[in-house]
């Protein structure tokens, strides 16, 4: 409530009325008889009570107004926060529109995710198969470069051991012919041969005379399998190993009987051509 916008009563006329009538009261007691009269006391105190009332009524008039105003002004009041819990109640409305707006959008985007979802699924099992069919196809053929890759390998070492054999039956027969200088040339020749394949992991390996029968290592010439404690008398052809796994036996001949060691060296030098030679064909 505004003090200022409040309207006041105007309280000259009370108070003029209010002399007026005191005037009058004290002009008749002044002129009145000795004692006054009941008529002259009674106007007496009329004009006084009168004059009094009339000097109280502006007060109880501006009372009546200041409490009507307040009423009025707490009706405004009232009316105004009525006015804003209309707003607040539109704006409570306004609200659940759009939250049931963003409730439909978001059930329309959870279905759209949903569907994404299922297609990305979708889409995630077809590429895992494709993939799938991709890498079974590319082991098999993988499988099969590997195939022709070790059948390649095979017949690259049979041929390098077919080779090897025929150098190290050379360097045999050189050996036994006693010329130093074809000795020298096919030694040369020999241990070349033996130096390149070595850098590729192809070692030749040749059994050590009076050497201990190993069935892993040593092989004899005819296949047979010789009896414990046999012993090696010479090698009739290399054996080899690539990259640390044998590819063939030593192919040696066995000193079975000390006694015949002399007897059996002259018939292998008297046919050295036929048992390199049938060990060549053995390697191959």
């Amino acid at each position: 409530m505004s003090e200022q916008s409040q309207p006041r009563l105007n309280k000259a006329p009370f108070w003029m009325a209010d002399l007026a009538l005191l005037g009058t009261a004290c002009l008749l007691v002044a002129l009145g008889s000795r004692p006054l009269t009941v008529w002259e006391g009674l106007s007496v105190a009329a004009c006084v009570g009168l004059g009094g009332w009339l000097a109280v009524l502006p007060f109880l008039r501006e009372y009546e107004a200041s409490l009507r105003w307040a009423e009025t002004d707490r009706l405004a009041d009232t009316s105004a926060k009525l006015e804003q819990l209309d707003t607040v109640a539109d704006r409570i409305a306004g609200a659940t529109g759009q939250w049931q707006v963003a409730q439909e959008s978001a059930r329309q985007t959870a279905e759209v995710a949903k569907g994404v979802v299922e297609r990305l699924a979708r889409e995630a099992e077809a590429f895992a198969s494709a993939v799938s069919r991709t890498s079974d196809g590319e082991k098999q053929t993988l499988k099969l470069e590997v195939d022709k890759l070790r059948r390649a390998e095979g017949e690259w070492l049979q041929a390098v051991a077919r080779i090897m054999d025929h150098v190290f039956a050379l360097h045999l027969a050189a050996v036994r012919s006693s010329n130093p200088a074809v000795v020298e040339q096919l030694d040369r020749f020999h241990a070349a041969c033996r130096e390149a394949l070595r850098r590729v992991g192809f070692v030749p390996v040749v059994a050590t005379p009076d050497e201990a029968f190993d069935p892993r290592k040593h092989q004899t010439a005819d296949g047979a399998r010789p009896g414990p404690g046999a012993r090696v008398h010479e090698t009739v052809a290399a054996g080899y190993v690539y990259q640390g796994q044998w590819v063939r036996p030593v192919v040696v001949k066995i000193s079975e009987d000390p006694a015949a060691a002399g007897e059996t060296s002259a018939v292998a030098s008297g046919g050295a051509g036929e048992g390199e030679g049938g060990a060549v064909e053995g390697g191959a």
